[in-house]
């Protein structure tokens, strides 16, 4: 069963199109408008946040600002942040790719979804939207969204199956959930994300994956990640073999025998191995050494010289010539 959060924030009327996989719920006792696609949309419809008129400078920027949002295509880690506009005008968007998505899919995703989500939220300045079991994410503002922790609106789907050896399933889950959440706070401002699993009763690999937008801290990474974990066993999906939280700023999800998920599309770089390290300290020691041996050659010669020419002048004095000091 799918169930919304009673955290709506600004928004106060969510849609859900979805058509869940075989392994969720496919309750759609809120207005289905696609059965094609899993979707999920929460509009404005109460206008808490105001609307635009058609043509109108704000709408003019949205549109800009949506058809440019991907367009710088050397970001590879799927996270895409701009405004467009001025004052009242001013429009804000962010869209988020799951960590396993390819850039030029995360792109498709997101362009795709701003097609939906404006004719699913006409003149909503604000609204937000989920595509295809979290793939992507894009949502938009008069107000800045950047930088800032929302856990709302959200929404919470479950398999229909219940689990086995309840008492140890749940909780395998939730050290799954907590390890990943750990990893993903840990992550930088390009990519909080991390997948991972775990073997629960009867050897069944129970899959889990979380993620945040890169922009929170990863103090408000790990909370919004711990106040989803914490809504399995009360209105998420307790004892069931799958279950999702999503939120504007952070998702959660884990299933049993089923990976959905693929290898992670960015990785972030590496510091240089041991090896590469002592391969460079090996060189600067052999430089070190070149350097000492060209200095002290030259003043070995030179010393050398000096005691020839001193030994020279010692054998051409006449005999019984010898040096005195001078008294006054």
């Amino acid at each position: 069963m799918v169930v919304l959060s009673s955290s709506l924030l600004s928004f106060v009327f969510c849609l859900l199109v979805t058509i869940f996989t075989s392994e969720a719920s496919t309750d759609t006792e809120i207005q289905v408008h696609n059965t094609t696609q899993n979707y999920h949309y929460c509009c404005d419809f109460n206008h808490v946040r105001g609307n635009y008129t058609a043509n109108s400078t704000y709408h003019t920027n949205l549109n800009t600002l949506l058809s440019t949002l991907t367009s710088n295509t050397e970001i590879e880690y799927g996270f895409y942040n701009s405004s467009q506009g001025e004052n009242t005008d001013k429009v804000y968007a962010i869209g988020l790719c799951r960590g396993d998505i390819k850039p030029d899919e995360c792109r498709n995703c997101l362009n795709g979804s701003r097609a939906n989500l404006t004719e699913l939220c006409p003149n909503q300045k604000e609204a937000i939207g989920w595509y295809e079991d979290e793939k992507c994410m894009l949502r938009y503002s008069d107000r800045s969204i950047l930088d800032l922790m929302e856990t709302g609106p959200a929404f919470y789907a479950n398999n229909m199956d219940n689990a086995t050896d309840l008492d140890q399933f749940n909780k395998d889950v939730n050290t799954l959930l907590g390890n990943l959440k750990n990893e993903a706070a840990l992550g930088d401002s390009r990519l909080k994300y991390a997948v991972g699993n775990t073997s629960g009763p009867d050897n069944k690999l129970i899959y889990g994956l979380v993620q945040c937008t890169p922009d929170l801290s990863g103090s408000e990474c790990f909370d919004c990640l711990s106040q989803s974990i914490e809504r399995i066993p009360i209105d998420c999906c307790k004892d069931r073999k799958g279950g999702r939280v999503v939120r504007p700023s952070c998702n959660m999800r884990f299933e049993t025998s089923f990976l959905f998920y693929g290898d992670t599309a960015y990785v972030s770089p590496t510091p240089p191995s041991s090896t590469t390290t002592n391969t460079t300290s090996e060189v600067k020691s052999n430089k070190a050494t070149i350097i000492a041996i060209a200095i002290a050659v030259p003043v070995v010669v030179f010393f050398a010289v000096v005691l020839i020419f001193f030994f020279i002048c010692i054998r051409m004095r006449k005999p019984g010539e010898k040096f005195e000091a001078l008294t006054p």
